[in-house]
């Protein structure tokens, strides 16, 4: 089953980048800001687009603090995204942060798979100016 990965580091401690992942206030900075979540394993996090048009509803499924995070998709979610995790691996690197993403376990590289992929490139370049700069460009962002 193909994976989407991509790596990166950035200027953030790596507290800064977990509580970014699992906190609603940082994910509503940089990926939507219409966001349900709680940094606790076993819980449901809701993620909103297009006014609520679009959800991506995740179960949080594994957290180590300050080192990795992995979220399983749940329906009703898109359904290419049905049975996929993403997961999110964090280690210190030259004073500040590589993160390892991956959005795993995709049926096809058909279909929206190319589109996606581009899309969470856009939104972990949100994520790496929110923690740098102080301001991502999140979905729905009224400013």
């Amino acid at each position: 089953m193909p994976d989407i990965l991509h790596r990166f580091n950035l200027k953030a401690a790596l507290k800064a980048v977990y509580q970014a992942i699992t906190e609603p206030e940082g994910l509503s900075r940089w990926w939507t800001t219409d966001v349900e979540a709680e940094a606790r394993e076993g819980s449901l996090a809701v993620f909103r687009f297009e006014g609520g048009q679009v959800q991506m509803r995740m179960r949080v499924e594994a957290l180590s603090l300050n080192r990795s995070v992995r979220w399983g998709v749940e329906e009703p979610s898109p359904p290419e995204w049905g049975g996929t995790s993403i997961t999110w691996d964090l280690a210190e690197r030259d004073g500040g942060t590589e993160v390892l993403f991956g959005h795993r376990g995709w049926k096809s590289t058909e279909q929206s798979f190319p589109y996606i992929n581009f899309s969470w490139g856009y939104y972990l370049q949100s994520l790496v100016k929110y923690l740098e700069e102080g301001k991502g460009f999140p979905h729905d962002n009224p400013g």
